[in-house]
C-alpha cells in the first residue's frame, strides 16, 4: 500500500497538528505520525530480531524447550500488534494476569469509540499500549515472566569511557551554583542516550562532557536551574530534605542521575534521594529495578579504582536509606497524564508530595506532565501544567517531540528557520522550574 492508499484508508490529513490541539497519527506533518509509521515498527521487529538470535541463548538460561516454544509464540504475538499497529487496528483488552490490568482496561473503555486505534487516539496514549502489550506477552508466560528484551542495550550504554573520565574528574566538588548547574547541565545531557531514538547530534557523549557541557549553554532554550538552586538553599534544614528523581534512562544518563544525586548528599541539599523506577522495560532504555541494582554492582566491580569506589560508596547509600528505590508503580507504566495523578493514584500522589523537590527527567516525563497537546510554544508551564503541583518539581529534558511550552515570542520561527525538524533530534535542552504554591522560593527565570 502506498503512502497516499494508507492516508485515505486511514483518515490521515496532510497537515500539521493545529495549536491546542492532542498530538496524534492523524496529522501527517507530525513527529507522531513519523512515529506510528517508522520507529514503532522498527522497535517491534529489533525485538522480533533479538529473541530469534538469541532464542538458544535465552533457552539455555530458562528452562529449554518450553522457554523456545514459549518464545515462539511471543514472536508471533509481537508480529500480530505489528500488524495491528500498521494497519490502525483498535486497541484490546489485557486479559492475562497484568497488576494493572483493570487501570489499563478501564482507560481504554473511556476512549471514544472512534479514538481507539493507533492512528486515531493520542500520540502518547499509542505508544504507551504499544510498549504495555508487549511485556504482557512475556509476563503472561510460564518461564518469561521478568524477561527483559531491552537489558543488553541498556547496559552496554553504561559500558563507555566517558563514565570513567567523570569519575576522575568529579572526586572532589565545591558547594556552589556554578558546580552545581554544570552537574544539571551534565544530567540534562545525559537525556541523549536515548535507547529508542538514534539522534543526529553534535554531542559526543565519549568527549568529556563535564567539562565541555557549558559549551553547549545557547542550546538550552530555558534554563531555571537558579530556581532549582535557590529551592534546594530555602528548604527547612530542620527536617528531612527528600528529592524524587522520576527516572528516564538507564545506562549512562541514571549514572549522571547518580552523580547530580551524590552532589545533592554530599553538600547537605537533600538528607534522602529516592529513585522512581518503571516496573517493567518500557521505551527501550527505560530504568527497572533490575537496571537500577545492576548499576551499583556493575561500578562497584569495576575494574577503575575511581568508579569501583563510586559504586560501593552507592551501595552504602542504599543501605543507609540515603539512597532509595521508591515502591514500584504501575502508573508510571499507564498512558495518563499527571495532571490526572491526584484522582487516579492519590497514593503516589502523596508520597510525591512527601519531596521537598520532585526531577522529573527525559522527554517522556515531560510530555505526560505537559499531556500530548499541540500548545502554542509561548504558553505557561504552570498554565500546561494543568494543576500538577504536589511538590516544587523541576524536568530536565532533552526535546524529542513535538510538544513544548515557555518559550520567548518568536524563538520557534528561528528555530524552525535553522532546522525545521529541531524537534526530534534531542539537539535542544530545557531545565525548568516550578515552585509549589507553599513555597517562598523564586519564580523567576534565567
Amino acid at each position: 500500500m502506498d503512502s497516499s492508499e494508507f492516508d485515505k484508508k486511514y483518515n490521515i490529513v496532510d497537515a500539521v497538528t493545529p495549536t491546542h490541539t492532542l498530538l496524534s497519527g492523524r496529522y501527517k506533518k507530525s513527529f507522531a505520525y513519523h512515529t506510528l509509521k517508522e520507529r514503532l515498527p522498527v522497535i517491534l521487529t529489533q525485538i522480533i530480531d533479538s529473541l530469534t538470535k538469541e532464542k538458544d541463548e535465552i533457552s539455555e538460561q530458562h528452562r529449554g524447550e518450553k522457554t523456545r516454544e514459549e518464545i515462539k509464540g511471543i514472536v508471533g504475538q509481537i508480529s500480530k500488534l505489528k500488524y495491528q499497529l500498521q494497519t490502525d487496528k483498535p486497541f484490546e483488552h489485557f486479559q492475562g494476569c497484568e497488576p494493572d490490568r483493570e487501570l489499563w482496561n478501564n482507560f481504554i473503555d473511556s476512549l471514544p469509540e472512534d479514538g481507539r486505534s493507533f492512528y486515531q487516539t493520542v500520540w502518547l496514549y499509542s505508544e504507551c499500549y504499544m510498549y504495555r502489550k508487549v511485556f504482557s506477552f512475556f509476563e503472561n508466560s510460564e518461564t518469561l515472566k521478568s524477561y527483559d528484551y531491552f537489558f543488553k542495550q541498556k547496559a552496554n550504554s553504561l559500558a563507555m569511557e566517558q563514565v570513567v573520565a567523570i569519575a576522575k574528574r568529579l572526586r572532589s566538588t565545591e558547594k556552589s551554583y556554578e558546580t552545581f548547574s554544570r552537574l544539571v547541565k551534565l544530567n540534562l545531557w545525559g537525556n541523549k542516550c536515548d535507547l529508542s531514538l538514534i539522534i543526529p547530534t553534535n554531542f559526543d557523549p565519549n568527549q568529556n562532557v563535564y567539562d565541555s557541557c557549558t559549551k553547549f549553554d545557547d542550546h538550552i532554550l530555558v534554563d531555571n536551574s537558579k530556581n532549582i538552586w535557590d529551592c534546594l538553599l530555602a528548604a527547612d534544614q530542620s527536617k528531612h530534605i527528600i528529592v524524587d528523581f522520576v527516572l528516564d534512562n538507564a545506562g549512562f544518563e541514571f549514572y549522571t542521575d547518580l552523580i547530580l544525586a551524590e552532589y545533592l548528599l554530599e553538600k547537605n541539599l537533600a538528607t534522602k534521594v529516592r529513585f522512581h523506577t518503571k516496573p517493567m522495560p518500557w521505551f527501550v532504555s527505560d530504568v527497572t529495578p533490575s537496571d537500577f541494582r545492576y548499576t551499583f554492582e556493575y561500578l562497584s566491580r569495576h575494574t577503575s579504582n575511581y568508579l569501583n569506589e563510586q559504586g560501593r560508596r552507592w551501595k552504602q547509600y542504599v543501605a543507609e536509606g540515603k539512597f532509595e528505590m521508591a515502591k514500584v508503580s504501575y502508573f508510571w507504566c499507564s498512558p495518563i497524564e499527571y495532571y490526572k495523578m491526584r484522582e487516579v493514584d492519590l497514593e503516589l500522589y502523596k508520597y510525591l508530595a512527601e519531596a521537598h523537590l520532585v526531577i522529573f527527567k527525559g522527554d517522556l516525563n515531560y510530555r505526560k506532565l505537559m499531556g500530548d497537546m499541540n500548545w502554542d510554544p509561548t504558553d505557561d508551564f504552570l498554565t500546561c501544567l494543568r494543576g500538577f503541583q504536589p511538590t516544587n518539581l523541576c524536568t530536565l529534558r532533552t526535546v524529542k517531540a513535538d510538544v513544548i511550552c515557555g518559550l520567548k515570542q518568536g524563538k520557534v520561527e528561528e528555530l524552525c528557520r535553522l532546522n525545521p525538524k529541531w524537534m526530534e533530534t534531542g539537539e535542544y535542552g530545557l531545565i525548568k522550574f516550578m515552585e509549589t504554591s507553599q513555597c517562598n522560593c523564586s519564580h523567576d527565570s534565567k
